[in-house]
């Protein structure tokens, strides 16, 4: 271990795809990077239909492009 303490639950070795901390297991972001998002953007990330790919993709998209987190739409 590094010495850096992580907090309890499952992490995986892939971390947040947009700050690089760790992440837990079926999160899409770190839990800091999620409270940043706008709510609608929450709201429709965590609907399961679908579309539910279409939006991580479209989350995903936005993080690559290294726009602000709190500027993100997702179309429901």
């Amino acid at each position: 271990m590094t010495g850096q303490s992580l907090p309890r639950g499952a992490y995986t070795a892939s971390p947040c795809r947009s700050c690089r901390a760790p992440k837990p297991v079926r999160w899409y972001l770190c839990g800091r990077c999620w409270a940043g998002l706008p709510e609608p953007a929450r709201r429709a990330l965590n609907l399961r239909d679908g579309q539910a790919l279409a939006r991580l993709r479209q989350l995903h998209a936005h993080i690559d492009s290294e726009q602000p987190l709190e500027e993100l739409e997702i179309t429901p």
